[in-house]
């Protein structure tokens, strides 16, 4: 037995919770740097420009740290995912919308007067907002990496590959996705709540389904999959049918 936990701790030598945590803390440190844009904001303007370069920012500081780590994570996960992801994917956006489009979070705030809790996200459309096409088509570019590539590794990392397993035993690197209980569920769903308080209820269905699909499959990229599809699947449906707010 003795053994045995030592060649564990052997295996997990070297990998620190900085790989896991850095990148997605610099990510959220970038990002709340994003400049306030309306329907008011002009085309062109300042505010939309540095939203511009921020996503650009974003998207090549995150791959450059994830690619820095890439052994660490690696050497914990190897790199492993079935059909499974994919499957929770498409059915994560379509719950996603349609929670988002109930509106309930705000229905039930409006009937206890706290209406303007809510924040209220950046509905940036950039068809309307750059006017230049290079520019646009870069941005879009951009965007959709940072939302189907970049997002999904970063925060899969830090909450999936650190946080949970964290939470259930602070020897994490030697905990099991396939071992992570109802506590660490629920503070998957209520991270979230926190990072995605205007569609808290969505956040909740959709991150509980992929902790489920975690635990069942024990495939950490198969969580990565799941983010990715559900992200580049929301963002064509925010692009083809207008719904800015879900950028």
């Amino acid at each position: 037995m003795t053994g045995t936990i030592e060649s564990k701790k052997h295996d997990n030598a070297g990998i620190s919770p900085v790989a896991f945590i850095l990148p997605f803390v610099v990510f959220m440190a970038i990002a709340s740097r994003s400049p306030s844009i309306d329907a008011q904001t002009a085309v062109d303007d300042i505010a939309v420009n540095n939203y511009f370069y921020l996503v650009i920012v974003q998207v090549v500081v995150a791959l450059s740290l994830t690619i820095f780590f890439a052994r660490q994570y690696l050497k914990q996960f190897p790199f492993k995912i079935d059909i499974w992801g994919v499957v929770v994917g498409v059915v994560g956006v379509v719950l996603w919308i349609g929670v988002c489009n109930l509106g309930l979070e705000q229905k039930l705030l409006q009937s206890l007067g706290m209406g303007s809790w809510l924040p209220e996200r950046v509905a940036f459309d950039p068809f309307s907002k750059i006017s230049n096409p290079t520019q646009r088509a870069v941005f879009v570019a951009f965007r959709f990496t940072l939302l189907a590539a970049m997002i999904p590794l970063v925060e899969e990392l830090f909450l999936r590959g650190w946080f949970v397993r964290w939470w259930e035993d602070q020897e994490w690197r030697s905990v099991k996705l396939t071992s992570i209980g109802i506590s660490g569920i629920v503070a998957v769903a209520v991270y979230g709540v926190a990072t995605h308080p205007g569609e808290a209820l969505a956040a909740v269905v959709w991150f509980t389904l992929v902790s489920v699909l975690m635990i069942k499959t024990g495939k950490f990229w198969n969580c990565v999959v799941a983010h990715a599809v559900t992200n580049l699947l929301l963002g064509l449906y925010v692009v083809f049918f207008e719904q800015w707010q879900l950028w």
